[in-house]
């Protein structure tokens, strides 16, 4: 798979959030209110924030600019797609030609708005290849972008006309049950799988998945019902909606990630690993996949105002998904550092499971994936209780 060059999407409104919630921040309110009346003390500080945000405006400038000039591809060698409904689908990443149940079979599932290849970033950062060295048989669903099969899907559908459909598949050819791993939203679809699917899943794994948006960490971000037609209509009215809004979206989140790490990045030499690991990771941020009208509707509606997972009225083929229903050994996996799924957000989900084990590795929602720590804080882990399930 290559991706050359990609563009940044959202630059504009990234941009324009970081320099905003800068100047907003209480430090620069703080300067503002002390600089009136004018004196020589607030004429000096005055000049001392200035020159603050114009530094800080020329480092991520320059951090932005030399990121977006950078050339990358992403070079690792294709797995074989084995199986595909619509515009999704099945690699192998097994790596032995045949997929036997004498091994542990893992079925990945990624998030429906974020490239698969996360898992797979580079050879020696591939969660998957890492697995499947370890005696391990990992397959992983690319959902590929939303198609005419896909148009008017829901989760839900995500669920019931692929997922399903895909466990059936592998559980038929390996003669076996098979374990099931959901990264972020790909959790959820794969906790529905796992209800649905009793007789052909053997065990969950639960990473970095979101339940309880209604958590106070996103409480800033819950809308008055009023507001929710409007919402509602203006997501109607679009076929998919941009992955360039989606970003955004989750840098409202945490508008200072933007500017923290493209500053960062300008002060790395650019020929370092840690250069090419950031442009490498940006990449894959910035090659988004767009929703469908139906899916933004379940997830910044039904989900996020709503709150119906955690509430349990998320409904899937006719029923309500719930995870006390869920008897199967499950592995979750809740980061230290994770601001796109706040621990809150993810802990009522991890205390409903009467089987889980649970760890805690230290990086964030993607450096738990492909950080430096993600050897020995996720894949080892997930490899022994694959192997002793």
């Amino acid at each position: 798979m290559t991706n050359e060059t990609p563009p940044l999407p959202t630059l504009p409104m990234q941009l324009m959030l970081s320099l905003g919630c800068w100047l907003s921040s209480p430090f620069a309110l703080r300067c503002a209110k002390s600089a009136w009346p004018p004196s020589k003390e607030s004429a000096a500080l005055q000049q001392a924030v200035a020159a603050e945000a114009k530094s800080r405006a020329s480092n991520l400038l320059t951090g932005i600019l030399r990121y977006y000039d950078t050339p990358y591809a992403h070079t690792v060698s294709a797995p074989p797609c084995i199986w595909q409904r619509g515009n999704a689908r099945l690699l192998d990443y097994g790596l032995k030609g045949a997929i036997s149940g004498d091994q542990p079979i893992v079925l990945f599932v990624p998030s429906l708005i974020n490239r698969y290849y996360i898992l797979d970033l580079e050879e020696e950062r591939s969660m998957l290849r890492f697995l499947s060295r370890q005696g391990i048989y990992p397959l992983v669903l690319d959902w590929g972008e939303p198609g005419a099969y896909e148009q008017d899907f829901g989760c839900a559908d995500y669920v019931t006309h692929i997922l399903n459909a895909a466990i059936d598949f592998i559980a038929g050819i390996a003669q076996s049950r098979i374990a099931l791993a959901g990264y972020c939203m790909g959790g959820n679809l794969s906790l529905a799988a796992a209800q649905l699917k009793k007789k052909q899943v053997s065990a969950l794994a639960l990473l970095a998945t979101p339940w309880d948006f209604h958590c106070k960490a996103f409480s800033p971000f819950i809308l008055e019902k009023q507001w929710l037609p409007t919402i509602e209509s203006l997501i109607a009215a679009q076929k998919n909606i941009p992955a360039d809004v989606i970003q955004s979206l989750f840098y409202m989140t945490d508008p200072w990630v933007f500017e923290h790490k493209f500053r960062r990045f300008a002060g790395l030499e650019p020929e370092s690993r840690a250069a090419k690991d950031f442009v490498a990771l940006e990449r894959w941020v910035n090659d988004g996949v767009p929703m469908t009208a139906a899916v933004a509707r379940d997830c910044l509606i039904g989900w996020a105002q709503e709150n119906q997972l955690s509430r349990g009225r998320w409904m899937v083929d006719g029923g309500k998904i719930d995870p006390k229903k869920i008897k199967l050994p499950t592995f979750i996996a809740m980061p230290q550092s994770d601001h796109v799924v706040p621990y809150d957000c993810a802990l009522p989900l991890a205390q409903a499971m009467p089987h889980a084990e649970i760890i805690h590795p230290s990086a964030g929602h993607v450096g738990m994936i492909v950080g430096s720590h993600a050897k020995k804080e996720l894949w080892l882990p997930f490899a022994a209780w694959l192997r002793d399930i």
